[in-house]
């Protein structure tokens, strides 16, 4: 049974697919390694920022006990208003930005 692809996954193998971008396997793979990296750290600045000095305490010490990326995804839902709106509008601008990129 293939493992089931996270958010982020699927929504840079859609940001591929819509560029385009045609590479040798090994080269892919690398490159959609990095945009996701892009895409995790555009996501944690607009939710750290969203988080008042008592979510960034708690966000803190919930980092320091390892938590799975699902217990993260509930403590930033609880901690934050709007969390799922913001998300939408995180990836969407970072869409925005990945294919303006593209084009100069």
């Amino acid at each position: 049974m293939a493992q089931q692809k996270n958010p982020i996954e699927i929504f840079a193998d859609e940001l591929i697919k819509q560029a385009e971008i045609t590479l040798p396997e090994d080269e892919l793979s690398a490159y959609k390694e990095r945009l996701m990296k892009q895409i995790h750290e555009r996501l944690g600045l607009v939710f750290l920022n969203a988080l008042d000095k008592k979510g960034l305490e708690e966000y803190a010490n919930l980092m320091k006990k390892n938590p799975t990326p699902k217990e993260v995804q509930e403590f930033l839902a609880s901690h934050i208003d709007n969390y799922q709106e913001k998300a939408r509008e995180a990836l969407e601008g970072f869409a925005q930005d990945f294919f303006a990129a593209l084009r100069k």
